[in-house]
C-alpha cells in the first residue's frame, strides 16, 4: 500500500536563523567549575594552558620574539571583534578561571550579554560586586569603588586596559578573572568566587530545511487505515488490501494524518516522519501542497 514520489529539490529552501537563550546559572549548576590559579604553584596546569592557548601574543615575556609576535605562528585560538586586553594576566601572580559547558551556552556565549554576581561580598552598602563584559572579551566591574587607572594619562574607563578585571573566551565558555587588587574596601577580586550567579545569553545557529510536498488530485487516493478493510474470508482486516465498497466510491477522499520521508536506498524506514496537528480531508479537484520544516 505505500506510494512513492520524489521530492522536487528545486522546492527545497534551506533557512540560516540565529537563536539566542538567557542562561541563569549558580554556583551549583551542573558542570560549572571555579578554579584558583597560582603559575607555578596551584592548578599550573590550567595557567600553562590559558597561556598558551590565549595569552602568548600579549605576554612581555615573548613579546620581542617573532615567532610570538607574527600572526601566522601565533598559538592564540582565540578572535574577537575590537580590542581585547591581555596584559594583566601576566602582570599578577593570581587568577581564577570559571568554565562554563558548551550545553549552557551552545556555539558561544554571545557577546555583550554576560554577567558575573558574586553573592558573599559587598561594600557598607551592601551591593555585590558585578562583572560584565564589554562585547570584545574584556571583564569589568560595573560597581566598583576602586579605579584602577590612577597612573597619570591612565584612562578612567571602566572598561579601559587599566580597569579590567578579566578576559571571557565567549567560543570557548572560559572565565578568566585577572585582576587580584581591590574591588572595594577590604573586598579584594581574589576573594569573588565563593558563591555567584551566572548570567548569559547562549548562541545557536538553526538550520531550516522546508521541504513542499505536492499531493495531486490523482494520487494518493487509497487509504492505509486497516479500519476500512473490506474483510475475506479466513483473513483479519488488517492483511487485506481492499477497502470496503463504502470506501471506493467517487465520493470517497481519504484524509492525510502523515508524511513519511524516505531515502532512496531504504524506502521501508523513513528518515523524517512528518505528523499533521489535525487530518486533512485529500482535494479531488485541486492540488495541495504541505510544507515540512525540519530544524538541524
Amino acid at each position: 500500500m505505500f506510494v512513492f514520489k520524489d521530492i522536487n529539490k528545486t522546492s527545497t529552501v534551506v533557512q540560516r536563523n540565529v537563536v539566542n537563550y538567557t542562561q541563569n546559572l549558580t554556583t551549583s549548576s551542573f558542570g560549572i567549575g571555579f578554579f584558583k590559579i597560582v603559575s607555578g604553584s596551584i592548578n599550573t596546569k590550567y595557567w600553562n594552558s590559558l597561556n598558551v592557548l590565549f595569552y602568548t601574543s600579549g605576554s612581555p615575556k615573548y613579546g620581542k620574539e617573532l615567532k610570538f609576535t607574527s600572526p601566522g605562528v601565533n598559538f592564540s585560538i582565540n578572535k574577537v571583534v575590537g580590542k581585547q586586553y591581555l596584559n594583566k594576566y601576566h602582570g599578577y601572580p593570581s587568577s581564577s578561571l570559571i568554565t562554563i559547558p558548551s550545553t549552557y551556552y551552545g556555539e558561544q556565549i554571545k557577546e555583550g550579554s554576560f554577567e558575573f554576581k558574586d553573592l558573599n561580598n559587598s561594600d557598607n552598602s551592601g551591593n555585590n560586586p558585578i562583572i560584565k563584559d564589554d562585547g570584545s572579551g574584556n571583564l569589568y566591574a560595573t560597581n566598583a569603588n576602586i579605579n584602577h587607572g590612577t597612573l597619570k594619562g591612565s584612562s578612567t574607563s571602566i572598561s579601559s586596559s587599566e580597569n579590567y578585571v578579566g578576559n571571557i573566551f565567549y567560543k570557548q565558555g572560559l572565565v578568566v578573572l585577572t585582576e587580584t587588587g581591590s574591588w572595594s574596601g577590604s573586598v579584594k577580586y581574589s576573594d569573588l568566587g565563593t558563591n555567584y550567579t551566572l548570567k548569559f545569553d547562549s548562541h545557536n545557529t538553526i538550520h531550516t530545511h522546508e521541504y513542499s510536498i505536492t499531493v495531486n488530485p490523482n494520487e494518493y487516493n487509497s487509504s492505509m487505515n486497516h479500519t476500512l478493510r473490506s474483510p475475506i474470508s479466513g483473513a483479519l482486516k488488517l492483511n487485506t488490501k481492499f477497502l470496503s465498497r463504502d470506501f471506493t466510491g467517487s465520493n470517497f477522499s481519504p484524509y492525510i494524518t502523515g508524511i513519511n520521508l524516505y531515502s532512496n536506498d531504504d524506502l521501508v524506514n523513513p528518515i523524517i516522519r512528518a505528523a499533521l496537528p489535525k487530518p486533512i480531508k485529500k482535494s479531488k479537484k485541486i492540488a495541495t501542497t504541505f510544507k515540512i520544516k525540519l530544524d538541524i
